[in-house]
């Protein structure tokens, strides 16, 4: 299902199926100056396809690698769209890493990226390095428009699951530099527009600080890992066990501790304000 939502020159492609709303998740790829900013997720494909017959955007910039967002790369390489993304980014979807199974359901398995991909160029759209939830994760920025298109960078104030391996700490720089750029308008994958979106930026850095020197403060008291989430966060919730710990509060304690690969024991991911044009 594709439901276009009108913000003033931003259209918001909001995608779901049966499956992932019984899941209850859904997710937004963008269009703006007759560029696409990520692709929706594999299940959604038909709806895309016959979307891009009527649109033809100029090109595609891609966020990340996750399926929720370039899940659709090889339809969009096939068909001859102008792909930009991250070099990261690029590597992920040539060679995709397995999903968990609840994963595959609500949104599907991407085809690796076969097909050549054209390089796009948009001297108006810039790519931010945000990394923290991916490696490979970016967001973009019109300056001239004042917006932020974060992909998967805020998501909430108060999130408490994470993937494994997720870079917590990374989160917080990648958070400061956009919240520098000073955006008027900032638009989530899954959020949809947010209001005050410098406020609520700030909100989530004080909320995750607060919530990694909590789980500090009990590491280095000796409580182990489940203490400290049911302390801090609470426990698993159903998307935890639904997921077998794939997506789920554990790994928000680990990134945090090092145990999950990254945080104190890891090497800490360095997010930079440096703005990278689309080139």
């Amino acid at each position: 299902m594709l439901r276009i939502i009108a913000h003033g020159e931003v259209s918001q492609l909001h995608f779901s199926t049966w499956r992932s709303r019984a899941m209850g998740y859904s997710v937004s790829a963008f269009m703006t100056r007759n560029v696409l900013i990520d692709t929706g997720f594999p299940h959604v494909a038909g709806a895309l396809r016959r979307w891009l017959g009527a649109t033809r955007p100029a090109g595609v910039i891609l966020t990340h690698a996750h399926e929720d967002h370039a899940g659709n790369a090889e339809l969009l390489a096939r068909l001859g769209t102008s792909i930009r993304c991250a070099p990261e980014t690029l590597e992920a979807l040539r060679v995709p890493k397995p999903i968990g199974w609840y994963r595959r359901v609500c949104w599907g398995s991407a085809t690796p990226l076969r097909s050549a991909v054209r390089p796009f160029e948009d001297a108006a759209l810039h790519l931010v390095p945000a990394r923290g939830h991916s490696p490979d994760h970016h967001v973009v920025w019109d300056p001239e428009r004042e917006t932020v298109f974060g992909g998967d960078l805020f998501i909430g104030v108060k999130v408490r699951i994470a993937h494994p391996g997720e870079d917590i700490r990374g989160q917080l720089p990648a958070l400061r530099s956009v919240i520098a750029l000073g955006p008027r308008r900032y638009f989530d994958a899954h959020r949809g527009l947010l209001e005050d979106p410098v406020v609520q930026l700030r909100a989530k850095v004080a909320w995750m600080e607060e919530m990694i020197g909590e789980i500090e403060r009990r590491a280095d008291a000796g409580w182990d890992e489940r203490a400290i989430r049911d302390a801090v966060l609470g426990p698993e919730d159903l998307t935890g066990w639904a997921s077998r710990g794939d997506y789920a509060r554990i790994n928000f304690v680990r990134g945090v501790l090092g145990s999950g690969g990254t945080g104190r024991q890891g090497p800490e991911a360095v997010a930079t304000a440096a703005v990278t044009k689309v080139t």
